[in-house]
């Protein structure tokens, strides 16, 4: 695979970390953001558990949270 050439413009102390980071790990900092790169890549759309998809559409999207939240307190509070 053909390799390219990529500057990148980062706060110095994330350079460090990043440097440190691969050393512990046995990486230069270019494989690093490499498997970075790459795992981006095989990262799908979120899935959303199916019992978290089925409580969608619940609650009215028009539904005004506040003034209800406010009505409530103040029938509370009477």
């Amino acid at each position: 695979m053909p390799s390219a050439m990529l500057n990148l413009e980062m706060p110095a102390d994330e350079v460090d970390s990043l440097q440190t980071f691969a050393g512990e790990h046995g990486l230069t900092v270019a494989e690093l953001v490499g498997r970075f790169a790459k795992g981006l890549k095989t990262v799908g759309p979120a899935s959303i558990h199916p019992e978290v998809l089925a409580l969608t559409g619940l609650v009215p999207a028009d539904w005004d949270v506040k003034a209800d939240h406010r009505r409530h307190l103040l029938d509370k509070h009477r």
